[in-house]
């Protein structure tokens, strides 16, 4: 599969990356005049939640590529057009990244209330802006050369085990630092675990979306759906499993951490995400004709993804209000518009396609 058919979600998206660019680059100078004219929290949220579901769907075509390397499998070849190109562009989120670095002060109250962390000592030995920065570039330039060697003809078994254990434990620090310390008093050991998984399945969905297993492959289809489902139950599983860990603790924190986001309102969007990336894809893929149907599986995924986002607007927005939702809105297209139009631009879709051709004709 070194093409696409003409009237696929990808084919459009390598056509209009030029026009996907500019939406991109015009939502990000909305989003940085908002921040100079009423500089807020809500503002450095919004492009925080771009950034971490765009770098979302980079990350687990990434780990994608790694368990392929371990397990071997023809459905690399399905997957190849979408996540490819997505692997590819991780050095893209170092530059991404930036606007969060300067952002920090507005997003992350540790940064001007250290009392907030709940232990000085926290935030004078981890929760500090040179940490933070650090552990961020540590973690893209460590992903971006992991992906750029899975990429490569036939990478070996025990490198596919290395990334995706620097994968999983880089997460995990980032998760912490990008999403969790929104409230730093907020922990959870399972959150490193869910999204990695979550990542994986978004993955999975954006290649589902993209519509990259071809019509009449029913066997091709059959395996992104199985993937999908199996990566679904896995994030549901360990959603769970962190809700009633946190709920048998009853820690005063962690209470009043899910208070905010099952006020009125919030308590929407996580009801929104449970419904399109879990239950949706739980009852519709069981089915073996929807399971193995593309056109079937690029609405689920669109879905899907679409889940994953109300998920992470939840996790990170509630604390700097509902001005956050139209700063999220902007921040999505910003980080969006620039990272499509450069992975499936003519640059980035050529190096993959041309260098790679026949890795995806034979699946690895």
């Amino acid at each position: 599969m070194t093409g696409e058919e003409p009237d696929t979600p990808l084919a459009f998206l390598r056509a209009r990356s030029g026009i996907i660019l500019f939406v991109g680059l015009a939502s990000g100078i909305g989003l940085l005049v908002w921040a100079l004219i009423a500089p807020s929290g809500a503002v450095g949220a919004g492009w925080a939640i771009g950034l971490v579901f765009w770098l979302s769907i980079a990350l687990g075509s990434m780990g994608l590529l790694a368990m392929h390397a371990v397990t071997g499998g023809r459905w690399r070849g399905t997957l190849w057009p979408a996540v490819a190109p997505a692997a590819a562009s991780l050095p893209a989120f170092g530059l991404l990244a930036l606007p969060l670095l300067a952002a920090v002060p507005l997003i992350y109250p540790w940064f001007t209330d250290p009392s907030q962390a709940g232990h000085l000592e926290v935030v004078s030995l981890y929760l500090n802006l040179p940490g933070f920065a650090a552990r961020s570039a540590l973690a893209i330039i460590g992903w971006s050369v992991i992906a750029l060697v899975l990429l490569g003809r036939r990478p070996h078994p025990l490198f596919g085990i290395f990334g995706l254990l620097f994968y999983l434990v880089m997460i995990t620090i980032i998760g912490v630092d990008w999403v969790l310390s929104v409230e730093p008093r907020f922990r959870s050991s399972d959150y490193g675990g869910l999204l990695f998984v979550t990542q994986l399945l978004a993955a999975l969905a954006w290649a589902a979306a993209l519509r990259t297993a071809p019509a009449g492959h029913a066997g091709a289809a059959g395996d992104l759906g199985a993937m999908m489902l199996a990566a679904a139950l896995g994030a549901a599983y360990l959603g769970f499993v962190q809700y009633l860990v946190i709920w048998y603790g009853d820690l005063p924190s962690k209470a009043e951490w899910f208070i905010l986001r099952w006020s009125p309102g919030w308590v929407w969007l996580e009801g929104i995400s449970l419904a399109l990336s879990v239950f949706l894809p739980f009852g519709a893929l069981l089915a073996r004709r929807i399971r193995q149907s593309p056109t079937a599986l690029m609405h689920i995924g669109a879905c899907v993804l679409a889940g994953i986002l109300a998920h992470y607007i939840w996790f990170i927005a509630p604390p700097h209000g509902f001005a956050a939702l139209a700063a999220a809105v902007l921040g999505v297209l910003a980080v969006g518009g620039l990272w499509v139009g450069l992975a499936y631009g003519p640059i980035a879709a050529r190096l993959v396609s041309v260098s790679h051709a026949g890795e995806a004709v034979h699946g690895g």
